[in-house]
């Protein structure tokens, strides 16, 4: 909106001839006035100081108060997700199962026969291990929406590490699903390229060179090729969603591979300095509860 500031007019010649018309009628009342105003100078010389009586104005300073500043909390506190996220990998860094046990949603530790068996492969098994949890607790922290906001994804990537975790709301309250890859009786996926293998689980060597000049891309094997008769706690998804450091970008339809299917993501070429990017797709398993994944690789 624009504001315009009213102009204000000398007074015109006719203004004047009456203020002068006005004059000559003065002395007729002046001794009227000049008796009131006797008495108003009287009242008002008697409540004032010496000073003030002789016709010293005292000076009134007003300092306007300054625009309130937001404290460094207000301004760099995280969200929910994050917190829940950074106390996750606190728990992992510590080697505390049991912490992190209770963080996940019921959905996720459902895929674990029992808390005992999270235990002895927490770290070991795809989720994220003490060394790596350590180094990305220190990282920025990128949040997106997923799976039509049904979803939050926190995802975070070091010049070494990229990893990702899906928070929702559960039965149990915000929670984590961040369970790890079965290692017998079920189906499992792997990426192709990069060449990690299961989950985002690599060699002592380090992370798996990324082949740019084509797309990242994954494999899921069919339940049916494994004779499973109960269902996938990894699933077999007719589609996924990705992120590229928190950011989304498309997912090719999935084509046959074998008994199997297999997805690429057209991710482009690295980036001109050479940063490390983190590539975190999402998918879900069941329906009755809704129980989701994800599986992140370092390009």
């Amino acid at each position: 909106m624009r504001l315009t500031r009213e102009v204000l007019t000398e007074p015109t010649p006719n203004t004047t001839r009456t203020a002068r018309r006005s004059a000559r009628r003065a002395p007729a009342r002046a001794a009227v006035a000049g008796a009131a105003l006797a008495v108003a100078v009287l009242g008002v010389t008697a409540g004032c100081t010496s000073a003030e009586a002789e016709g010293t104005t005292p000076t009134v300073t007003v300092t306007s108060a300054p625009d309130p500043v937001p404290s460094e909390s207000a301004t760099s506190a995280a969200s929910p997700a994050v917190e829940l996220v950074r106390e996750y990998l606190d728990a992992a860094a510590a080697g505390d199962a049991a912490a992190a046990w209770a963080l996940l949603t019921p959905e996720a530790q459902a895929s674990y026969p029992s808390e005992q068996q999270f235990a002895s492969l927490f770290g070991r098994d795809g989720t994220v291990t003490p060394e790596a949890a350590g180094q990305l607790a220190g990282a920025t922290f990128d949040e997106a929406t997923a799976v039509e906001g049904v979803v939050t994804l926190v995802s975070a990537t070091t010049e070494a590490e990229a990893d990702a975790w899906i928070v929702r709301e559960s039965s149990a309250g915000l929670r984590i699903d961040d369970a790890g890859v079965p290692s017998t009786g079920d189906s499992v996926y792997e990426w192709t390229n990069p060449a990690a293998g299961a989950e985002d689980v690599q060699s002592d060597a380090g992370a798996a060179s990324f082949d740019d000049s084509a797309p990242a891309s994954l494999t899921f094997a069919s339940p049916a090729s494994a004779d499973e008769t109960e269902p996938s706690t990894v699933g077999y998804p007719n589609g996924l969603f990705a992120f590229v450091d928190g950011v989304e970008t498309p997912v090719d339809e999935p084509v046959s591979a074998g008994s199997g299917r297999e997805f690429t993501i057209p991710v482009g070429s690295a980036s001109t300095d050479g940063a490390p990017r983190g590539l975190t797709v999402v998918w879900q398993v069941g329906n009755s509860p809704a129980h989701f994944r994800s599986s992140t690789v370092l390009l």
